[in-house]
């Protein structure tokens, strides 16, 4: 289960940016994921570095808007949609790991009783 954590402590699912990419909230989380450091010093560096980030691609995200925006919501929906799906599926994923984990445990547990009460 550790694995499947980042240094601030969330799970892979929550780090699963559903916005568009092309959108400002979307754009702005992606960019934002490269604070996600252990590293105090760095991470504040890296958070100057990602505002500024975030003002070139929203300037961008701006320009984009204005020439295809429009024309492209269909295929952003749709898009969307195949991102939630993957939000869930690891999610789902997660949830069988928890549960296999505990399993194991109950199961460990279960033989070290049967154990003592062998010995009795």
């Amino acid at each position: 289960m550790a694995e499947s954590m980042s240094a601030s402590g969330k799970l892979r699912s929550e780090q699963v940016v559903v916005q568009s990419p092309l959108s400002f909230v979307g754009s702005a989380k992606r960019i934002w994921r490269i604070t996600d450091q252990e590293n105090q010093i760095a991470r504040y560096a890296l958070m100057v570095l990602a505002v500024a980030l975030i003002f070139v691609a929203w300037t961008f995200v701006i320009a984009w808007y204005c020439v295809w925006g429009v024309l492209l919501v269909p295929y952003r929906m749709i898009r969307r949609g195949s991102r939630k799906d993957k939000v869930r599926a690891l999610q789902h994923r997660e949830q069988l790991q928890a549960l296999t984990n505990l399993q194991q445990q109950q199961a460990i547990q279960t033989a070290q009783m049967i154990q003592q009460n062998q010995k009795e």
